[in-house]
């Protein structure tokens, strides 16, 4: 009875998505922070295109992940929600190293980068349709609130949840069903 529960054990490890997700994380935060360096040198880090291939980043960097698990465990199978955590924790790491390096660049490189966000955000509410009185209203809450910390926590979350909801989508397309009849017969 023991070596029934040891050998499940076993498989279990073997069949862990964290070390994946550890190196496509690492992997898939360095192409973000990548694009952000990129983005910033031009002078341009809250363009609407850099966004886009930030979520680009990670709809590949989470295909290229579930394609590889499933392809090392084609016989055991790959479960829905194997895939699902797989991406969210894959993005959960991703974020934090992005995270990491985002209040780095902005608490001690480029101590400026808050305001022009701050500016950057003024101008977006203000070409969106909402009054001035309006903007000055919300900007002092946001300049209260917004600093170096919350806002690489806030890409902590951020990130994570598009990595969530990009993984229900694309682990759909990566589930397997194992092709051993006999798997977990004992």
């Amino acid at each position: 009875m023991f070596a029934l529960k040891s050998n499940a054990f076993m498989e279990n490890q073997k069949n862990t998505v964290s070390p994946l997700a550890m190196s496509y994380g690492l992997y898939m935060g360095l192409a973000l922070i990548l694009s952000a360096v990129i983005f910033y040198v031009m002078g341009t880090p809250f363009s609407r295109v850099s966004t886009y291939l930030s979520y680009a980043i990670v709809i590949a960097g989470i295909t290229l992940a579930m394609r590889t698990y499933r392809d090392n465990h084609i016989e055991v199978g790959v479960t829905y929600g194997r895939l699902l955590g797989l991406g969210t924790l894959l993005s959960l790491f991703a974020s934090l190293i992005l995270a990491f390096f985002t209040f780095v660049l902005y608490k001690l490189i480029d101590k400026t980068l808050i305001d022009k966000l701050l500016s950057f955000m003024e101008e977006q509410f203000l070409s969106s349709g909402i009054s001035d009185n309006q903007t000055d209203a919300i900007m002092p809450m946001y300049r209260k609130a917004l600093t170096p910390l919350t806002y690489s926590l806030g890409l902590i979350f951020s990130t994570t949840a598009n990595g969530f909801i990009f993984s229900l989508i694309l682990a759909i397309f990566f589930k397997k069903k194992s092709t051993d009849p006999f798997h977990g017969v004992e």
